[in-house]
């Protein structure tokens, strides 16, 4: 009697026991962890959620479709911006103010928005004097500016906290190049990897104009300066361009005379330029200051050129057709005009473009405009106003890709898929 009454106590104890393993909340199938990741809010909270248990942090890693689902769900999170106050020895870090939101202020805590890592590496050849040049995709372009170092480059993930690796400038062979601009392009493909490039311009002929872009590979830590293009230039100056955004695939520069844009396709290298239509109310041709025409991407990704005129911020809408040879053909699919900041136009420009939103600076404040709703937000004040102005969005995190350091496409591609 004793010896069966304790074999059913173990049955019983052992079925617990297996009920507990399987209904544990870290047993969940992965395609049930990524149906609930998708309906977090922003992307610190889908981190800090992942990283909680390894089955999680790998159901998000090892899937290229969640990623894109997740990305295409979520408005692109502002951690804060990095300005260039007077030419300082670093960057300034100003974050957004989300003081309700414990997933960002994480994110910020767990980075290096003070760019201590610069500090680190101070010695006589690499003195402290770096500028913001460029901030995308998680990563902070950074140009030493003081007297012993002009020539060199840093890239800079503040949530990574990696160690600086300097990038030499580009070597030309022509005295009459001009440099303009430096962009970074990154990988969807590959997010630890990325692309610089460099915009050289020639104004040593009369009447004319010709442009070149150097390219640096992080897989080769190499620059591949490219041929020059020859381009039909009537100004005469020689700051003819404005500095460039990136939308669609393209890295887009303004002419200074604000009618004509040129384009550089960053997977062909192609230069092309563009007719932009004629602004209602243009700024007088003895305008001190020509604010930036900028690029960026609407909602539903088509390519997005703002810039803000005397009586309003307006909107250009552009489809572009990718059958037509690399994207030449745009078609011009609607124009928006907003007004509501009327009292401020003269002390506002447009800094960035992203998901709809575009991203506004005045003389002491950062504004988000809405492109569907026509909200005005105020997103946090600057203090003194700053030339230099670069807004931080958060990265996918290193930490979220698989196959230490490189998507892992294996689920998607050659096993069943569970986002479908």
């Amino acid at each position: 009697m004793t010896g069966g009454r304790q074999r059913r106590k173990r049955r019983l104890r052992e079925a617990r026991q297996t009920t507990a393993v399987v209904t544990h909340i870290s047993s969940l199938p992965d395609d049930i962890v990524r149906e609930i990741f998708l309906r977090l809010p922003s992307l610190a909270t889908l981190v800090r959620a992942a990283c909680a248990c390894r089955a999680w942090r790998r159901a998000v890693s090892s899937s290229l479709a969640f990623r894109c689902r997740f990305r295409a769900l979520h408005q692109a999170l502002l951690l804060g911006v990095f300005f260039d106050r007077e030419r300082g020895d670093l960057p300034v870090f100003a974050p957004a103010k989300r003081r309700s939101d414990p997933d960002v202020l994480a994110a910020l805590r767990g980075g290096d928005f003070c760019l201590t890592t610069l500090m680190e590496e101070v010695d006589d050849k690499v003195p402290l004097g770096w500028r913001p040049v460029d901030c995308r995709d998680g990563y902070l372009v950074l140009v030493n500016s003081a007297t012993a170092s002009r020539n060199l480059i840093d890239v800079v993930n503040p949530l990574a906290r990696q160690r600086p690796e300097y990038i030499g400038m580009p070597t030309l062979d022509d005295d009459t190049a001009l440099t303009a601009d430096l962009h970074l392009l990154s990988s969807d493909e590959d997010p630890m990897s990325f692309r610089l490039v460099y915009l050289f311009h020639d104004m040593s002929r009369t009447r004319a104009s010709r442009v070149r872009v150097a390219v640096f590979s992080s897989e080769t830590w190499d620059w591949r300066v490219l041929p020059w293009v020859e381009l039909e230039h009537d100004d005469g100056a020689n700051q003819w361009l404005q500095f460039g955004t990136q939308a669609k695939g393209l890295v887009c520069w303004g002419f200074t005379e604000q009618e004509r844009m040129l384009t550089l396709d960053t997977k062909t290298m192609k230069f092309s330029v563009r007719e932009l239509p004629p602004c209602p109310d243009p700024e007088p041709d003895d305008a001190f200051f020509r604010r930036l025409v900028v690029a960026g991407e609407s909602k539903d990704g088509a390519l997005c050129i703002v810039r803000v005129a005397a009586s309003g911020i307006y909107a250009w809408l552009w489809l572009i057709d990718d059958d037509c040879g690399g994207g030449d053909k745009w078609v011009l699919r609607n124009i928006l005009k907003y007004t509501g900041v009327a009292a401020i136009l003269h002390t506002t420009d447009v800094v960035a473009i992203r998901d709809g939103f575009v991203y506004l600076a005045t003389s002491d404040t950062v504004l988000s405009l809405c492109l569907e709703t026509w909200k005005l937000e105020k997103l946090f004040s600057m203090g003194n106003y700053c030339e230099d102005f670069y807004p931080y969005f958060m990265a996918w995190p290193c930490s979220l890709v698989g196959n230490y350091g490189r998507f892992a496409v294996l689920q998607d591609q050659d096993g069943p898929s569970n986002d479908a």
